[in-house]
């Protein structure tokens, strides 16, 4: 007998102009400590980009350094929601697990890296 499939998830941005829809996490999500992430607080679940739905038009985007990764946030409330790969051998969207609804997100799985 095959296991049950899990729901997928979905989180919002504050003001819920931005709306992600994904996959269960397969692995704990990643609070990651580089120098943006560990600014931005967010805590990473990683998908290939048609796992992803994103919807909404308030997206406004910061890409810098090497200007491989680009952090998506809400242009009206500011919450990160997700980042993208613009330029890398294998592309990826980051769901930011932190606009997860409170019950979910304490539920949540997750382990830190250094960002290196």
């Amino acid at each position: 007998m095959a296991a049950p499939q899990q729901a997928n998830r979905s989180i919002t941005c504050h003001c819920k102009a931005i709306r992600i829809t994904f996959p269960p996490l397969r692995e704990p999500a990643l609070e990651c400590l580089c120098s943006v992430c560990r600014r931005y607080g967010a805590l990473w679940a990683y998908y290939k980009p048609d796992e992803v739905h994103i919807e909404g038009d308030a997206i406004e985007a910061y890409v810098w350094g090497k200007k491989t990764l680009s952090f998506n946030r809400c242009k009206n409330c500011g919450c990160m929601t997700h980042y993208t790969v613009v330029r890398d051998t294998e592309p990826r969207v980051a769901v930011n697990c932190r606009m997860l609804e409170k019950e979910e997100f304490e539920s949540l799985e997750s382990e830190q890296s250094d960002g290196d």
